[in-house]
């Protein structure tokens, strides 16, 4: 990701984070040598954040219902190389952590919230990043999509249009009746497998509830706990997510960032 601060003789972020040290790679903020650059001209980014349980379930049912390298093994060995990241992609908290370093080196301003119509002067367009989370577009989708509409410079759009056409096309039964346009062709599916499956959130607490290393039935109640459900609280601690997150985005300026980036470890 493009800096719009950096500090001169600094190291580069290890993008894997191993042996992170969240302390380490913010202390140049704190020398005499610091200064501001330029931000070179590239492209925007859009990183859309969502809660990990669900991430694991969602990508369950994804790899094990393609034709191309079908992921035969149960739903909780899957959690367990998911966890140790050995699936494609690896480690998701990883990637989650480096790119709140990515938010944090480029002085993310979560604060502009916009509606059409509304002053463009204070539009968050001149970033190069913009933070979005699934559940938030679940929940408050026009309010998300206004945000995209600004980051990307599309005020342009009448608001009938807005209304009467795209936020309506974004609802996910419009998407489930339009299939053809989302399914990915890139592979093969069995058993008529659909893409766009359930499009709510929860589906994966439900599914860590349901399932334990020596059961692969007979559901808990709600507030129960289960043997995955401790195994993925435990891998969160051992991974020290929280903290991580914490140390990278400190301060009240990032308080609406680092409260998503957070969130999507919470059960």
């Amino acid at each position: 990701l493009p800096k719009q601060r950096e500090a001169s003789g600094g190291t580069p972020q290890n993008d894997d984070n191993e042996g992170y040290d969240a302390d380490n790679a913010r202390s140049s903020d704190d020398n005499d040598s610091h200064v501001h650059k330029e931000r070179p001209q590239c492209g925007k980014f859009i990183y859309v954040t969502r809660n990990q349980i669900d991430v694991v379930a969602s990508f369950y049912h994804h790899l094990s219902n393609q034709i191309e390298g079908t992921y035969t093994d149960t739903f909780e060995t899957f959690l367990k190389d998911w966890m140790d990241g050995k699936i494609p992609f690896g480690s998701s908290l990883h990637h989650l952590i480096g790119f709140a370093g990515g938010f944090a080196d480029n002085l993310y301003d979560t604060s502009c919230d916009h509606d059409i119509g509304h002053d463009e002067s204070n539009s968050v367009t001149d970033q190069p990043l913009l933070l979005l989370s699934y559940e938030k577009m679940k929940s408050s989708l026009r309010t998300e999509v206004l945000r995209i509409i600004y980051f990307l410079n599309l005020t342009h759009i009448p608001s009938h249009v807005l209304e009467e056409e795209i936020l309506p096309s974004f609802g996910f039964s419009s998407m489930k009746n339009n299939i053809e346009k989302f399914q990915p062709k890139s592979v093969g599916w069995l058993n008529g497998f659909q893409f766009l499956r359930k499009g709510v959130t929860g589906d994966g607490r439900r599914l860590l509830l349901n399932r334990s290393t020596n059961d692969s039935g007979g559901g808990k109640e709600e507030g129960e706990s289960s043997e995955l459900m401790v195994a993925y609280n435990d891998w969160v601690e051992r991974e020290e997510y929280r903290s991580k997150i914490s140390n990278v985005l400190k301060g009240d300026c990032y308080e609406d960032c680092r409260e998503v980036f957070l969130s999507v470890v919470e059960k």
